[in-house]
């Protein structure tokens, strides 16, 4: 039974898992509760969605049950962008709130959109980060590194807070930018951290720091639990971590403009969305209309909770699909399956459809090169080349016959003629800035530049 008198609106964990064990009929009613106190908010308070709904009919009273999110219009990202351009420097999107803090996109699909948040806001989002954290074995005492680069970008931020309110000891360390990541392997040994907390790549790079230093990741640390978010982890990727490590890893599906929507469990069986606070669909890509569980499409995203620049069925362009069955851990959210990619990264290559992430599966096993990776694109006599960039590690001899099967394995796995180029130890991890960056850009597309 759901229960709110004399207790936070949003719980963090462990208190939340009240919510997140309630019955279909109750967790349903809810979101209507809460999607109608939205509309009614959004409508009074942020110009961009009341004129949005008018000219599309849409009265103040246009929603009186939860069937009716589906009369509001879909909003994208150009949406946003155009609201921007035309009433800077915040657009109208943000709504007549009292914020205190502002956060932005990282710009990997445009500009950098910001998004104000209000101490409401800001708290409702360090709760939910607390449960991603508690689903995944983090518990009180734990001495927990956040390696997420703390700028405008929000995970840093919203992951030491969720951390706090479960009494884990933080360890602010930031990014290699920040904190360089010989010193951050350092610390991981000398105070004892039990998890880290960063996007995958940054930490596959440190493990690679730790190896090169003559340090051996499974032995001479103490970590059990890595959590991720901010950028894709494949498969390939998580593997590799829990190889490398001997840790448990464990992946987290969010942005700026949501907050912290998902988790998953220790069943790692796709992310369970926090219906408390956000309602997710799946739409067909072309029609926009409801798929059913199982079809995949584009992931919808509407936050219940948030006052300043909330998203009401917002289109984070990320494929996926709902999962019916239950999950074994006994929560009752639904999940979301793992994202197959984002309509913009998928790649049509001589006409056939390929998405960047098929190249890390390959990469995995090849030990003779580290996980960086980058996909350089050319029009070469009106025909689309590929180079995969990949870097070696130190001491590897018979180099040309790694670059003959990495060829090979890759026009297996993928259906494409693909060159490979293979660099340096180091010299693609500095190209990438992987010390400094917020999220991995894999692809450099070069097709619309003269004389290449």
């Amino acid at each position: 039974m759901i229960t709110t008198d004399h207790e936070p609106e949003y719980p963090a964990a462990p208190a939340s898992v009240t919510l997140e064990t309630a019955r279909r009929e109750e967790l349903q009613s809810l979101q209507e509760k809460r999607l109608i106190s939205l509309f009614h908010r959004a409508w009074e308070k942020i110009p961009f969605y009341r004129d949005r709904w008018e000219k599309d009919g849409i009265g103040r009273n246009g929603i009186r049950r939860l069937e009716d999110l589906r009369k509001l219009p879909i909003i994208s990202k150009r949406d946003l962008e155009s609201d921007l351009e035309r009433h800077p420097p915040f657009g109208t999107f943000q709504g007549d709130f009292p914020a205190v803090r502002v956060q932005a996109s990282s710009g990997s699909a445009g500009n950098p959109k910001p998004f104000f948040q209000t101490q409401n806001d800001w708290e409702v989002i360090a709760n939910l980060w607390s449960r991603r954290f508690y689903a995944q074995g983090v518990k009180k005492g734990d001495i927990l590194q956040v390696v997420f680069t703390y700028s405008l970008f929000i995970a840093g931020f919203t992951a030491t807070e969720g951390a706090m309110r479960l009494g884990a000891l933080v360890v602010p360390a930031g990014s290699g930018a920040v904190t360089p990541s010989e010193r951050q392997i350092r610390i991981l040994s000398e105070w004892g951290t039990t998890v880290l907390a960063g996007t995958s790549s940054y930490i596959l790079h440190l493990a690679d720091v730790a190896e090169r230093i003559g340090m051996d990741p499974r032995r001479d640390f103490k970590v059990r639990v890595v959590c991720h978010t901010a950028e894709p982890m494949t498969e390939a990727a998580r593997r590799s971590i829990e190889h490398k490590w001997g840790v448990e890893a464990y992946d987290n599906f969010g942005s700026v403009e949501t907050g912290a929507p998902t988790f998953e469990c220790q069943e790692k069986n796709g992310y369970h969305i926090n219906e408390d606070a956000y309602i997710f669909e799946v739409l067909d890509r072309e029609t926009l209309a409801p798929l059913p569980p199982g079809r995949e499409g584009v992931v919808v995203v509407t936050s219940l909770f948030k006052q300043a620049s909330p998203v009401i069925r917002y289109n984070l362009e990320d494929i996926s699909s709902i999962l019916e069955e239950p999950c074994p851990c006994g929560r009752n959210f639904k999940r979301l399956a793992k994202i197959k990619g984002r309509t913009n990264e998928m790649l049509k290559i001589r006409g056939v459809p390929f998405y960047p992430t098929a190249v890390e599966a390959v990469l995995e096993g090849f030990p003779e090169l580290t996980t960086e990776y980058r996909l350089v694109l050319d029009r070469v006599e009106q025909q689309d080349r590929v180079t995969v960039q990949v870097e070696s590690r130190s001491g590897i001899s018979d180099l040309l016959s790694v670059v003959k099967k990495l060829e090979r394995e890759l026009k297996v796995a993928t259906g494409l003629s693909m060159e490979a180029q293979l660099l340096s130890p180091g010299e693609l991890t500095r190209s990438l800035k992987v010390e400094e960056r917020v999220k991995v850009k894999r692809v450099w597309d070069r097709r619309g530049e003269k004389n290449v």
